[in-house]
């Protein structure tokens, strides 16, 4: 590459549109949040205390690269400070570079923001995927230990594992395989009996193709339908949760999923009982990469597991529909081991600035990491943190 730049605006992004769409076509696990559709809608959205920006390469006047980047202040053990991230805020398993050589734009994108007057205390990626040596995207068994990969030079840990389902062969060659589990497999089934007892059960999923060819209708009914199960499922109590309804994400979601319609990305799945909204999965589909951002299901029908019966119909249609993988995300696993065909790490590309404060902050997390500490991420404990109370805030005279 023989120059790097920045974009600095939404409309500086939309001069780069076409080449950054190219490009993305050649990245490897592309996914739409990595879209310019989506980073417009989220720059839409930036807050006072962030601060958005591209660092673009280029080579004989074409470019080769984009890494979206964010600074923004945020609390830390040590302090206030402020952060340099990928603008993703977690919506996404997985980010990176916007480049068919990922790991060569990453690394030029560091060099230029440390050699560069941007003022931040600390660099913190955390939901890079790394190929093997052989190429292939990785997995790691449930019970491994955490594993750590050398990229663009810089040894880097693992930061999460998601739950993917690898789409290949036919449904009845995958069913086949969840005999293994014969009970969670037989109630399953067990579930689906009981709920079509209690009346017609309709499965929807809306996919349009975008302006490309003229099927650009929201569906706001059906956005609206997601949105209604959320706001009455459990996900409802969690203090700070960002599920649909979330008044602090709302709006970035609802804009984007006019963006994600427009580009015709958006992956919208409805479980209808007599055509009442019982179970929801929301996402983006991109050359044959499905983000399952966000799902939920009616409460009082929990015992019978409505999801279970949204997943069998999703999945038998994505088999049906040609896609590659599912990626159901980093958390809960224990509910999604039954669903999928491997857990794939994300890697964390951690920096820290050579002041006092950044370092204090970089021996603390060491010393925390020394600890041995047990992190529960399962289904069960998601629930039960949604039931807490939320924690009582003084409020005194002139606040």
């Amino acid at each position: 590459m023989d120059r790097i730049f920045e974009l600095r605006d939404v409309e500086q992004l939309s001069e780069y549109a076409t080449a950054w769409r190219q490009l993305l076509a050649i990245t490897p696990h592309a996914s739409f949040f990595q879209s310019v559709e989506w980073l417009a809608s989220r720059w839409k959205h930036a807050t006072a205390d962030e601060t958005l920006f591209v660092v673009a390469t280029e080579e004989d006047g074409k470019p080769t690269g984009f890494v979206p980047l964010c600074i923004k202040q945020e609390a830390t053990s040590c302090g206030a400070m402020r952060v340099l991230r990928f603008p993703i805020d977690g919506w996404s398993s997985f980010y990176g570079p916007i480049s068919a050589s990922p790991d060569e734009t990453m690394l030029a994108a560091l060099h230029h923001v440390w050699s560069s007057r941007l003022k931040f205390d600390l660099v913190d990626f955390t939901t890079i995927p790394v190929a093997s040596a052989t190429g292939a995207l990785r997995s790691v068994d449930a019970d491994a230990e955490p594993t750590t990969v050398n990229l663009a030079g810089q040894e880097c840990d693992e930061a999460t594992r998601v739950a993917m389902l690898d789409l290949a062969g036919d449904w009845d060659a995958y069913w086949k395989t969840r005999r293994a589990q014969k009970n969670r497999r037989r109630n399953v089934e067990r579930c689906e009996r009981r709920l079509s007892e209690l009346g017609t059960i309709r499965y929807e999923r809306y996919r349009p193709g975008g302006t490309s060819v003229a099927e650009v209708e929201p569906r706001w009914d059906l956005y609206d339908a997601c949105e209604s199960i959320a706001r009455n499922s459990w996900q409802d109590g969690l203090v700070d949760g960002n599920t649909m309804h979330h008044d602090h994400v709302r709006p970035l979601l609802r804009d984007a999923h006019l963006a994600a319609i427009n580009a015709g990305a958006v992956d919208l799945n409805l479980l209808l009982l007599d055509e009442r909204p019982i179970a929801f999965a929301y996402g983006y589909h991109y050359e044959g990469y499905v983000d399952l951002m966000r799902v939920g299901f009616a409460p009082d029908l929990a015992k019978l597991a409505p999801g279970n019966a949204l997943w069998t119909r999703l999945i038998q249609d994505s088999f049906t529909r040609g896609d590659r993988v599912l990626d159901f995300g980093p958390t809960c696993l224990d509910y999604k081991r039954f669903w999928t065909t491997r857990l794939e790490p994300s890697y964390r590309v951690r920096q820290y600035a050579s002041t006092p404060k950044a370092q204090a902050l970089r021996l603390a997390r060491w010393m925390k990491s020394q600890r041995q500490t047990n992190s529960d991420d399962s289904n069960q404990r998601s629930k039960e943190l949604a039931a807490e109370p939320a924690p009582q805030v003084q409020v005194t005279a002139g606040s």
